[in-house]
């Protein structure tokens, strides 16, 4: 498998919350809000965050059965920083916005955060010297 490009979906509960917790609490931009999705284009990665409604359609159409909500702990996605600061201040934005954050520490070698959106999706922020040379 060699896709051309990679899109994560996320069932969310309210996306007037959720719009507000990844762009103003991690500072996305968004090229595009709709009725039920909001899109982030990230490097090498589209985000969408689909309204439950919305996204039970897609469920449907793959044949899962039983109510859709929106499941914590569903997907990690890590991101690798620039910096500890970089984490540092994402984690302070992300509680302030409504998310929920662990404070980072120390990971097998990589400064570490965890970062929840309000509907409990979670992010990883990592920082090694690694992350470092690739910013």
């Amino acid at each position: 498998m060699n896709p051309a490009t990679v899109v994560v979906s996320l069932p969310v509960a309210d996306l007037e919350r959720s719009l507000r917790f990844y762009r103003d609490g991690l500072g996305l931009q968004t090229p595009g809000i709709d009725e039920y999705m909001i899109a982030f284009e990230l490097p090498n990665l589209s985000l969408f965050l689909i309204e439950l409604s919305e996204y039970a359609t897609y469920v449907e159409r793959a044949g899962i059965a039983g109510p859709v909500t929106a499941h914590p702990g569903a997907v990690v996605v890590s991101c690798a920083m620039g910096s500890k600061k970089e984490i540092d201040d994402v984690v302070a934005r992300a509680a302030d916005a409504g998310g929920s954050a662990q404070p980072a520490a120390e990971h097998d070698g990589a400064y570490t955060a965890y970062v929840s959106d309000p509907d409990g999706h979670l992010w990883e922020l990592v920082f090694n010297d690694r992350t470092a040379a690739a910013a």
